[in-house]
């Protein structure tokens, strides 16, 4: 008698057994992929990662969202100086702007790590508040 290992098919009373051990739940909802949208806006996650999280999660899309304005706007802003200065509308001293950069820059700097000390002292869990700012920045 020869056993052919062609079929994957598990027999009918093992196909049973599995099934019965799985939750309910499992059979009786459509299963999501993991990583998507849903996982993430879940009320569970809400529920269980608390207020740190979600201020820290809220702070980083905000984020986000505001440094891509900024940085459009600051990129229509140089395109036009650039043309204006290829064509000879204007002239631009670029290395006089330098050190102003370098002033905003470290304000901005200074302003980044103040909030950033504030929040870490002021929030009942830091380390909730950085994974969600984390996420926020990322999603």
């Amino acid at each position: 008698m020869s056993h052919s290992r062609a079929s994957t098919t598990p027999p009918p009373r093992i196909q049973a057994l599995v099934v019965s051990m799985l939750p309910i739940t499992a059979l009786s909802q459509p299963m999501e992929p993991p990583g998507g949208a849903g996982d993430l806006l879940s009320e569970a996650l809400f529920l269980k990662l608390g207020f740190s999280f979600m201020i820290g999660l809220a702070v980083g899309f905000a984020l986000k969202v505001a440094f891509k304005i900024a940085l459009l706007m600051i990129g229509v802003v140089l395109i036009a100086l650039f043309a204006l200065q290829y064509h000879g509308f204007i002239i631009i001293d670029w290395a006089g702007i330098e050190p102003h950069y370098d002033s905003i820059a470290h304000g901005i700097r200074t302003t980044g790590a103040a909030f950033l000390d504030f929040a870490a002292h002021n929030l009942s869990s830091a380390a909730s508040f950085f994974a969600g700012l984390a996420i926020g920045l990322k999603f």
